[in-house]
């Protein structure tokens, strides 16, 4: 397997900032990349961290993690505090504590409104809740709470560019009832802050034993699998790669009704050595909870199940598997964990995180991300991280509230900055294009056309430190790492400058954790979720 790392330093190199925009009555919200005059510009996404959010007539920063900031620095004297109670029974309740300033200017009620529902959306993203409770010492403020209800509960398609039915539908399939927000009144003590993290439950992956596992990817359209081998000194061989398609029908698939012929053309495909597999690892590109599969009708690989097959899901899998494999341990892991095992175990990623989380990332069709521990373990979620609120964009009429990292941090993110900056209309660009084009000049003689090109892959590198401080304020971060790709061209010029973005981002904005390590593990992006569900198939096997 590949090990190639390449590190950077934090760069807390200063950026061109747009000055104080013309002042105009009511909340604005700053402008995006595309008012850009370049690409120079653009990558300090056009926001001085250090304005006061709730001032009149000046633009309101887009970036959440301002907002964190500046709720945070409220004058607590003058400020009410809340507790927002995430409920997961059986799992422990996650909270946290905020401030919220007085609502009577149309601004700040407006602000708080956004920022108390883009809270909600991301600690159900990522954590999972049946229910969420407001909690003040004061009497309620029922506009509030009708607020973010009617955002969460009525704003489904156009909460922010990922859908809230497919959120709304996790809830059901892990808990069996919908999701429900409240507020009350307490007149003792709010309950102190309580993270997302510490792992508990099936989430604890044991020390693997050396052996060979099967090891499966099952992507929204391709199937990868693999004989993984570990070895005595702690390394990986892949000894066969194949890949196929999920099924038959590309535009919509019921992995459930699939599942059985893709293990068992598996098993016939391996022959004789099918006798040798060990354990069978499956990672899955959809929600996976304390080892169950969470489906969501309508969506994903089970967009196309029928309510009876939603049904067997959880039952499906693991039986297709001891079908085809008998008497062999079969584990289900999502793809992203499964991409953070190979990183923690076989790229170094336990010694890079140090005594922090490690968060590891792909630019794949949607982002692949996840987060563990110092040990390697990840508390039951569902790190459905592509639904995070990380940028406001109330101010588009007719668009979402909210946007997230889902096409930044893909394998179009590089496509999707270039066409804000109106770089595809002046290259006559199609989106596939994007990468190889910009990537040449990146790494061109043209100085003029590599500081371009740089500009851009900063944005994304922007995007990542955006999403890192959502992370980081639940788990706090030791090192990040990226899968490189040949496909995406993410090598290391293309490293140095996302990394560059993400320096500039960071500066002077302190919930972004500036100096984590930021590493980029070389041609990994391929491989690194075979590995890694592999790893989980092996720590479950007996010895």
């Amino acid at each position: 397997m590949p090990r190639n790392r390449l590190s950077f330093p934090t760069d807390t190199s200063g950026i061109t900032r747009f000055g104080r925009p013309p002042a105009m009555s009511g909340p604005w919200f700053g402008p995006g990349p595309s008012m850009a005059a370049g690409t120079d510009q653009a990558v300090s996404m056009l926001c001085d961290p250090c304005r006061d959010l709730f001032a009149a007539e000046q633009a309101v920063s887009p970036y959440l993690v301002d907002w964190s900031q500046a709720f945070a620095d409220l004058d607590p004297t003058q400020a009410a505090p809340v507790a927002l109670v995430f409920k997961r029974s059986p799992f422990p309740d996650v909270v946290e504590r905020w401030l919220l300033p007085d609502l009577g200017t149309p601004r700040a009620r407006r602000i708080a409104e956004l920022h108390l529902s883009a809270r909600l959306n991301n600690v159900l993203s990522l954590a999972g809740a049946h229910g969420v409770e407001i909690l003040s010492r004061n009497r309620h403020d029922a506009g509030l709470l009708d607020a973010v209800r009617h955002n969460l509960f009525t704003r489904l398609d156009d909460f922010s560019n990922m859908s809230l039915y497919f959120l709304h539908g996790l809830v059901q399939s892990a808990f069996g009832r919908d999701l429900s927000i409240d507020a009350c009144q307490t007149d003792g003590s709010l309950p102190e802050a309580r993270e997302h993290g510490g792992a508990t439950g099936g989430s604890k992956p044991g020390q693997a034993r050396p052996g060979l596992a099967l090891a499966v990817n099952i992507g929204q359209h391709l199937t990868s699998w693999g004989l993984i081998r570990l070895t005595q000194d702690g390394g990986c061989a892949v000894e066969r790669l194949f890949r196929r398609e999920t099924c038959h029908d590309l535009t919509r698939c019921c992995l459930t009704a699939e599942i059985a012929d893709i293990l068992a053309t598996m098993r016939s495909d391996l022959g004789q050595a099918a006798d040798d597999v060990e354990a069978v690892g499956v990672s899955l590109a959809a929600t996976v909870m304390d080892g169950r599969p969470l489906p969501v009708a309508q969506f994903g690989l089970f967009a196309a199940c029928s309510p009876w097959e939603l049904e067997r899901t959880a039952t499906a899998i693991p039986d297709a598997a001891s079908r085809a494999f008998p008497g062999r341990p079969a584990v289900l892991v999502n793809d992203g964990r499964a991409q953070a095992l190979f990183a923690f175990h076989f790229a170094d990623g336990k010694a890079a995180a140090g005594d922090g989380h490690l968060l590891t990332l792909r630019l794949g069709a949607c982002p692949c991300v996840h987060c563990l521990d110092g040990d390697g373990n990840s508390p039951p979620g569902f790190d459905e991280y592509g639904w995070l609120a990380i940028r406001a964009v109330p101010s588009r009429p007719g668009g979402p509230l909210f946007s997230t990292p889902r096409h930044p941090l893909s394998h179009y993110g590089l496509a999707a900055a270039a066409h804000e900056l109106g770089l595809l209309t002046r290259y006559g660009l199609g989106i596939e294009d994007a990468i190889p084009f910009f990537h040449s000049r990146l790494t061109g003689d043209d100085p003029e056309a590599a500081r371009e090109a740089a500009g851009i892959y900063r944005i994304l590198g922007a995007h990542l430190a955006m999403l890192a401080a959502e992370i980081h304020a639940h788990r706090p971060l030791g090192a990040i790492m990226v899968m490189g790709s040949q496909a995406n061209r993410l090598d290391g010029p293309a490293f140095a400058a996302l990394s560059d973005g993400y320096a500039a981002f960071a500066a002077g904005r302190p919930l972004v954790p500036a100096t984590v390590g930021r590493i980029l593990v070389e041609e990994a992006s391929a491989e690194a979720g075979l590995v890694g569900a592999a790893f989980a198939a092996l720590s479950a096997a007996p010895a």
